[in-house]
């Protein structure tokens, strides 16, 4: 007979939910390069092309650690797509990645979206790994 194991030291380990990171971009490749950066990383990557396709993806998935987003895409900007996730998922950190010098963009992200870091593109790996891993273990 199995008796339930109550015991507070017991070497069994909870199973955790997956700790989800999403990353929105219009452009494939970038979304490519970010799942192989992130392939040996402790949490499961998602990916949207589109900001209405990364807020379907937060409305409808759980647990998402961190966002990180493009500033320009077409039809919604990574501002304008921060601003509304901040308004469904307001403690979860947000990180901009933007390929251009635009101050006003910049700007718009950390007070609009919430932005906790902006990034350039093409970004140094161990920066965003760093930045990604500090955000998630806050």
């Amino acid at each position: 007979m199995n008796m339930p194991d109550n015991n507070p030291n017991s070497s069994k380990i909870p199973a955790e939910e997956p700790i989800n990171i999403l990353c929105v971009d219009d452009e494939e490749n970038i979304l490519k390069s970010l799942k192989r950066l992130f392939r040996r990383e402790p949490f499961q990557v998602l990916t949207a092309t589109s900001g209405k396709e990364g807020l379907d993806i937060i409305q409808n998935t759980g647990n998402i650690a961190l966002i990180l987003s493009d500033q320009r895409m077409p039809e919604m900007s990574g501002s304008v797509f921060l601003e509304a996730a901040k308004s469904l998922v307001p403690d979860v950190p947000r990180i901009i990645l933007t390929g251009y010098a635009d101050l006003q963009a910049a700007s718009d992200a950390i007070n609009q979206g919430g932005a906790y870091r902006i990034l350039a593109k093409p970004w140094d790996d161990q920066e965003l790994l760093e930045a990604v891993r500090s955000l998630i273990r806050r």
